[in-house]
């Protein structure tokens, strides 16, 4: 029952320590695909490898902006003009550090988690390039890459064809309906014409008459 508990009570720690950790691709992944510094450029790392107070993950500033997070086997960097800044991070109380970049130079920054009265302290401390170098291969990324300047590309539009006007649908012809021709009228024969059987005078009657006999 004992190791039953203590197996289950690591098992939960290791899961927080996971959920607590970056998620993205190691360094030894993409230190091929890193952006290239420019002429007057210097790169700062900052990289976190304990696993002490991994809930603990305060927002790193550099210079007074927000630049990243201490998170717990991870690292993230920046990439700025040749000068000197200050990165800082707080819980209950605030870690420092002064860095002095030089153009073409990179800064390797560890962070850590100190015990503090109520919560954990951040600290930064500037470590050489062997040290630094040795210890990002198997941190994940956790910040953000570089933006590099887009090209603005003209769009290689094809000219829109013009829309042709509908062709004018065919005009069905239906022939009309012919009429029964009449026979003409024998030369000379006037056109039978009907008369009324009240109009017909008496004189006709009686040629009529005499006809039928």
């Amino acid at each position: 029952m004992r190791r039953w508990m203590v197996g289950f009570l690591l098992a939960v720690v290791v899961g927080g320590l996971v959920g607590c950790s970056a998620s993205g691709p190691r360094h030894s992944e993409m230190e091929q695909s890193l952006p290239s510094l420019g002429e007057n450029e210097g790169r700062i790392y900052f990289y976190r490898n304990s696993i002490l107070g991994a809930a603990i993950q305060p927002e790193v500033s550099l210079n007074g902006q927000v630049v990243g997070k201490s998170q717990p086997s991870s690292f993230f960097f920046v990439d700025r003009p040749a000068g000197s800044y200050r990165a800082t991070a707080r819980t209950e109380a605030e870690g420092s550090i002064d860095i002095a970049l030089r153009p073409r130079q990179t800064a390797y920054i560890e962070m850590s988690i100190s015990m503090g009265l109520l919560v954990g302290r951040p600290a930064f401390g500037r470590v050489a390039e062997p040290e630094g170098r040795k210890a990002l291969p198997s941190l994940a990324f956790g910040g953000k890459l570089p933006l590099p300047d887009k090209t603005a590309r003209a769009a290689n539009a094809l000219p829109t064809a013009a829309a042709e006007p509908a062709a004018p649908a065919a005009a069905t012809a239906t022939p009309a309906a012919s009429a029964s021709p009449v026979p003409a009228a024998a030369p000379g024969t006037a056109a039978p014409e009907a008369t009324p059987f009240a109009k017909t005078s008496i004189n006709d009657l009686r040629l009529l008459l005499q006809g039928n006999r």
